[in-house]
């Protein structure tokens, strides 16, 4: 924004913060105490995605992996003595197996609550310090009992990889985003690092003092506590606590995840959370999934070593020939993967897909005969490729489930999942049926072909539930076709209030499922006010979609009882001011009672409507307007036209003021278009035009189909001459996409239809005078700037002047200049440009009247001072760039008077470098902004001989057109090249060229 100082101070809040604070996702109160940076663009998220990538991946799969070593180590120690060291018989090897997931069973629950009350990436690291330290101890069990303890304590350690490495991820990736990194976290490396140390330690002598089994125990067990110490300092839980972020990647990496719509981090325990989870039909679904799709992951992690070797190779070659099996799951996961972000909203036919494969390995080994060699090791290879659909699977569950405690609970389920089906894995085979163990392999085949039933179950269920939201949100027809949508709404609808909000930011889940048809009450607020209402189903949901603010309500004798309030709170609305909260939505009509359960009944003194309508018709008008406008909510819309209003509020509006608090972009043009049709539909295609020009096509058609929509809209009202503030609104963003896209001559049409209105619309007939101001300053100063660009092009006398009350040597926030300035510049561009006019001018009155007036146009420049707005006196950079383009001014004077023979009579040559310097410095003090087009462009047009000048203008245009890629900064830095070119061949056409018309440089 263009206000720096806006810092969400909590102790801003309204009443009812102590009881809504805690509730805060952390993700919310770390962006509203965060100070504002400027809107992220595609290129800079790319950047950060790769550093997230680099960074937090491979610790990730580092911690992942040495755990599922020091499990897997087991299957290879083994084939290297372990069974006949300590004794086993019958089926305790397999009960050696299944012993880690009974651990894990029992440690999941204190994990779950742990991992919600203590930093998850600091508990995750302690508990791999348990596991590796437990894995170091297991040389020294003598016996089946030993073995079984420390076994059973490190899957009660190790309950805890999946669910908070999942829960880290969320936490850093958007949902699309979530499946490859997961692949990539739980990747079976495991397998290939066991491999290579059980090939390596197979090499030591039967002379050593220890087995062989045992020292691989002990290199496994110190890598991991190693690295747990590591991971303990450096392993971040959340964007906003990262060692490798700087503050701005945080905050840009935290509001990307707003999207997501399911908080980041939240401390506190939720019980309507935990119990929508365990109510939620697809997290048993998930949770049959997870035990089909591990009981052939327990049986191969147990006994892969072995069936290897009884296929007849040496434990060392069994080693080497293990190793693939890692390989094999690993570009499994990855392939899958992939393709489900590819295929968007097709990850269960993905899952049923990816299935097919372990099948066929189960189908081969169980079919062909043992002394087939090579098929055997080629169904064995395939069984390893169950690993895809596993990570495509719990991807949809991250995908689908909002609130930090619900996800732990959600997660904690599905690990139990998990370790149910690693605990009947080993159990399927049986000692009696060795070496072919066919009991396991038929296990394995019915398993994967339950598997697919249960996706298919799956997608039938999120199949119901897209119905059932089409039909409660017709508008949002892309939502409705979508055969397989992963965001759902809550199961259970308790009777929780509704409350009128703003979104902050939107996304393709945007508020489906919560929409009020009407079968719920509405909340006493709303229905006080006879406004709209949302349902919200949890307390922290305001919050995580962004709402930070409201504004004080009546509070009655139930609700003073209810939360304990002195009894000497105003019983009155108290108005909170918004100034520092400009450009973020809030909501107006809010107040604690709402997060109560609603009886259905008003529950207000008598007096408090009365007081409500008081209160209201106590603002301004232009007050009043706004608060309607932000008591409506963007999800009346439909998804796409919900994106691209918020696009155009977030990062396009804010751009175009010099100042957050002054923007007429936000605080009148975006509430008017809530309620005006036309104007509303130019605004959705300026976003959507913006996206497309920045790289993103995703909206490319709504841009041409809504300004089409608001064309229509245009030519009605002005065939029912209905001209009102939304129909100037509407041509004003019109020549804004003009602008924005190609800047040719249709913006030059919009400009002159808007002059016109303008001037047929009566004062009295715009229902805000600021509203006529922000109009009048930028159709004028447009019209103005563009014949700096047209030297010849004539004009209307008078047309292009201000109101009477004006403050003419103020700055402007929009145009960064005052209205003096601007009329003065119109005035330079009133002279003769050329030596023929110049004489025309001069024989046609007194002699000295061209040289006077250009004298008195540069006496006036060289003394102009202009003033900042009194709430801006602080803005040193606003004031520097009002001084740029006064001395741009001045060049555009020399020039236009240079090239006649009177140019010595008016103001020396020299003078002319002093100016290009002190512009020079002074763009160089300011940031890229589209404010600086004109006077790069004025500089750029002096017949710069200087190469390092020439070259300082382009690159800064250069710089503000990856900003935003406007169609304007392209014909400008067109304009510069052709002005160079033209004046190194020595040409004399320079900027008469028709080439040079219509660029828009306000």
């Amino acid at each position: 924004m263009g206000e720096t100082n806006t810092a969400v101070e909590m102790s801003t809040l309204p009443l009812g913060k102590m009881e809504i604070e805690k509730e805060v996702d952390g993700a919310a109160s770390y962006l509203a105490h965060s100070t504002s940076y400027p809107p992220m663009t595609l290129e800079v998220e790319r950047k950060l995605l790769r550093k997230i990538d680099c960074i937090l991946v491979p610790m990730l799969l580092l911690t992942a992996t040495l755990g599922a070593v020091d499990k897997v180590a087991l299957s290879t120690a083994a084939i290297y003595g372990l069974e006949k060291d300590l004794h086993l018989v019958g089926q305790q090897y397999s009960w050696a197996g299944s012993i880690l997931s009974i651990g894990a069973i029992i440690g999941m629950c204190p994990s779950s609550f742990l991992v919600q009350r203590l930093p998850s990436a600091k508990y995750l690291s302690s508990c791999s310090l348990g596991w590796s330290c437990l894995a170091l101890l297991i040389p020294a069990s003598k016996n089946w009992n030993g073995l079984m303890a420390l076994r059973f304590f490190m899957g009660y350690l190790e309950a805890i990889i999946v669910p908070t490495i999942s829960l880290i991820v969320a936490g850093f990736y958007k949902k699309a985003e979530q499946p490859p990194r997961n692949a990539i976290v739980f990747a079976a490396f495991s397998s290939v690092i066991n491999g290579f140390l059980s090939w390596a330690v197979g090499h030591i002598p039967d002379s050593a003092p220890l087995a062989i089994w045992q020292y691989l125990y002990l290199i496994v067990g110190s890598l991991s506590a190693v690295w747990s110490i590591t991971a303990f300092v450096l392993l971040p839980e959340s964007p906003m606590n990262a060692f490798f972020f700087t503050d701005q990647e945080s905050f840009y990496a935290t509001q990307r995840l707003a999207e997501n719509q399911t908080g980041i981090i939240n401390k506190e325990w939720k019980r309507e959370q935990a119990l929508e989870a365990v109510l939620d039909a697809k997290t048993w679904i998930l949770f049959s999934f997870n035990i089909a799709i591990n009981i052939p992951n327990g049986g191969l992690t147990t006994f892969s070593g072995i069936l290897i070797n009884n296929l007849g190779f040496t434990a060392v070659k069994a080693s080497l020939l293990n190793m693939p099996t890692g390989v094999m799951s690993t570009l499994s996961a990855f392939s899958f993967s992939w393709l489900a972000a590819r295929w968007t909203n097709r990850r269960c036919l993905v899952t049923m897909m990816a299935c097919c494969l372990p099948i066929a390995g189960s189908a081969l080994v169980y079919s062909l005969p043992r002394t087939n060699v090579a098929g055997q090791i080629v169904g064995i290879y395939l069984l390893y490729t169950y690993f895809g659909p596993y990570v495509v699977g719990i991807s949809m569950a991250q995908a689908n489930t909002a609130g930090h405690t619900k996800k732990t609970v959600q997660y904690s389920i599905l690990y139990i999942g998990y370790a149910l089906g690693n605990l009947i894995g080993p159990q399927t085979f049986r000692a009696s049926q060795a070496p072919a163990y066919t009991g396991g392999f038929i296990a394995m085949l019915i398993c994967y072909c339950i598997c697919v039933a249960l996706t298919g179950l799956y997608w039938v269920l999120v199949l119901k539930y897209n119905r059932r939201l089409a039909n409660i949100d017709p508008d949002s027809q892309t939502q409705a076709t979508t055969t397989a949508r992963d965001t759902l709404p809550p199961v259970t609808a308790p009777h929780f209030v509704c409350a009128t909000y703003m979104h902050a930011i939107f996304s393709e889940n945007v508020a489906l499922g919560l929409r009020c048809i009407g079968d719920l009450p509405r909340c006493t607020r709303c229905r006080t006010l006879d406004l709209t209402c949302e349902e919200f189903t949890f307390v922290e949901e305001p919050v995580e979609q962004g709402i930070s603010l409201g504004r004080r309500g009546t509070w009655s004798k139930q609700q003073r009882s209810i939360l304990d309030l002195p009894a000497s709170k105003p019983a009155h609305r108290e108005m909170v001011s918004l100034d520092e909260y400009s450009g973020r939505w809030v909501f107006l009509n809010l107040t604690v009672k709402n997060y109560l359960e609603d009886t259905g009944e008003v529950d207000y003194d008598s007096d408090n409507e009365d007081t409500v309508m008081q209160d209201l018709s106590g603002e301004s008008d232009d007050a009043l307007q706004l608060r309607s406008v932000l008591s409506h909510p963007l999800s009346e819309y439909s998804h796409s036209e919900s994106y691209l209003l918020q696009y155009f509020i977030q990062s396009i509006g804010p751009d175009c003021s010099l100042s957050s608090i002054d923007n007429p972009y936000i605080t009148l043009l975006t509430p008017l278009a809530f309620c005006h049709p036309a104007l509303r539909n130019a605004m959705v295609s300026v976003a959507a035009n913006q996206l497309r020009l920045l790289g993103d096509a995703r909206y490319a058609n709504e841009a041409a189909l809504y300004k089409n929509r608001a064309i229509q809209g245009l030519q009605q009202a002005v065939e029912l001459q209905n001209i009102d503030d939304g129909i100037i609104g509407t041509i004003l963003m019109l020549c804004f996409y003009d602008i924005s896209d190609k800047c040719d001559s249709s913006w030059v049409k919009h400009l002159e239809a808007g002059l016109d209105l303008l001037d047929c619309l009566p004062c009295s007939a715009s229902s805000s005078q600021g509203l006529r101001r922000f109009f009048q300053m930028y159709f004028v100063a447009h019209a103005i700037m563009r014949r700096t660009a047209s030297p010849g092009m004539m004009y209307e006398n008078g047309r292009y002047g201000w109101s009477e009350n004006d403050n003419l040597d103020e700055i402007d926030t929009i145009m960064g200049c005052s209205r003096r300035l601007m009329g003065m510049t119109n005035d330079i561009s009133d002279l003769p440009s050329d030596e023929h006019m110049v004489n025309k001018t001069i024989n046609a009155g007194p002699a000295d009247t061209y040289i006077s007036r250009a004298n008195r146009l540069a006496c006036s420049l060289i003394n102009l001072t202009q003033t900042l707005p009194p709430h801006l006196q602080h803005r040193e950079d606003i004031a520097r760039i009002a001084e740029t383009k006064r001395l741009a001014a001045l060049l555009y004077l020399i020039e236009r008077v240079g090239s006649t023979t009177y140019r010595r009579q008016f103001i020396p040559r020299t003078d002319k470098r002093t100016l290009v310097n002190n512009m020079i410095d002074l763009i160089q003090s300011l940031p890229d902004s589209a404010t600086l087009l004109w006077p790069l462009y004025v500089l750029g047009q002096t017949a710069l001989d200087d190469q390092d000048h020439r070259r300082f203008v382009m690159d800064r245009l250069e710089r503000i057109e990856r900003t935003r890629n406007l169609g304007s900064v392209r014909r400008a830095r067109t304009a510069m090249k052709d002005t160079f070119r033209i004046m190194d061949m020595r040409y004399t056409v320079r900027r008469r060229d028709g080439r040079f018309e219509n660029i828009s440089l306000a």
